[in-house]
């Protein structure tokens, strides 16, 4: 048993703090769902410590690498299921730009098997430098923590401190030894589509193979847009009657209430995101999971049950739902509101 606990000793003990921000924390659990949440065991969960004599600077290491886009286009063929949402995160564009390389009007009306150009640019040097945010971003929250498979994970979430909504949220998380040098990186999006104004999102980065130690890490929000017009995605869900709490012998947390339609629309890809927080606000466990609904009708509701096992002990949480209009229609040419451009 010594022996056990020397090992989660020497884990804990990996890592320099930065700025009071993020944590290493031993492994209490094995991972329930890929990038979010941890399966419980009957281990018990350790009490996350934090060395106060840490003082380390940021890391400024001058050659960390970026991807580099090649200028050949890429074709994707379109599958059942396929939204331009997930294909562009997938090749690091926007959906504006996938739209406007193939004259897409109406996103919902892709086919299967149709043939759609990726747009990409060619960079004037080695590197791909990221287009600069446009809205004020911050990363916050942010806690590691190992897994005794190996990997190691990176929770957090982004505050929107704009006074407008921003969408296409995406970080990077990377980590460095003691001089600078780049050990491994990490990139997400945000499990929001739209972080409101002044509103949070969370994101979880996995690092399959990570270093065994590294002693700093640096944050970076790789993109952030306004959010200029609401498109398809439908505005008018509400969170009800929430509770959360520990079961289980305390080992997992349970958050539930119902969701309601309060507009005169009907809405499809209804889901809720859970974000849950230790005392120091830092994020322990989060996930999103789709309302039990293939079309949720005005004035409906719909109850929503989520277990998660947090990496901390759990101070509060957080319930945020989205979903996407039916029926929506892109606005003709003529009835677009003139910007002035």
């Amino acid at each position: 048993m010594s022996k056990r606990w020397g090992t989660w000793a020497t884990i804990l003990l990996i890592g320099l703090i930065m700025g009071g921000c993020g944590r290493i924390i031993g492994p209490p659990t094995p991972t329930r769902e890929a990038g979010i949440t941890p399966t419980d065991t009957a281990t018990p969960r350790p009490t996350a410590t934090r060395r106060a004599t840490a003082t380390p600077v940021p890391a400024t290491p001058s050659d960390t690498p970026t991807p580099t886009v090649t200028p050949t286009p890429i074709i994707y063929v379109i599958k059942k299921g396929d939204t331009l949402i997930p294909i562009a995160r997938k090749f690091g564009v926007t959906v504006a730009a996938i739209q406007e390389a193939n004259g897409i009007t109406d996103p919902r009306r892709l086919r299967i098997g149709q043939e759609i150009i990726i747009p990409v640019k060619a960079a004037p040097g080695p590197t791909a430098v990221p287009t600069p945010t446009p809205v004020a971003l911050r990363i916050q929250g942010l806690g590691f923590y190992r897994t005794p498979v190996g990997n190691l994970w990176c929770l957090g979430e982004v505050k929107n401190l704009s006074g407008r909504p921003a969408e296409e949220v995406q970080v990077q998380v990377s980590l460095h030894d003691e001089r600078g040098a780049l050990l491994d990186l990490g990139t997400a999006f945000v499990q929001l589509d739209i972080v409101a104004a002044g509103g949070r999102a969370p994101f979880a980065i996995l690092f399959p193979t990570p270093p065994g130690s590294f002693a700093q890490y640096q944050t970076r929000v790789l993109s952030g847009v306004p959010h200029t017009h609401l498109g398809p995605r439908y505005p008018d869900l509400e969170v009800t009657e929430q509770w959360g709490g520990y079961e289980e012998n305390g080992r997992v947390y349970r958050v539930k209430g119902t969701v309601r339609n309060t507009g005169k629309a009907d809405a499809e890809r209804v889901a809720v995101v859970v974000t849950l927080y230790n005392r120091e606000n830092h994020v322990v466990a989060s996930r999103t999971v789709g309302i039990d609904a293939e079309v949720f009708l005005a004035g409906a509701t719909a109850p929503f049950d989520v277990i998660l096992t947090p990496l901390d002990e759990v101070d509060r949480y957080d319930v945020q739902v989205q979903g996407w209009w039916i029926g929506y229609k892109v606005p003709e040419p003529d009835q677009e509101t003139d910007t002035g451009d």
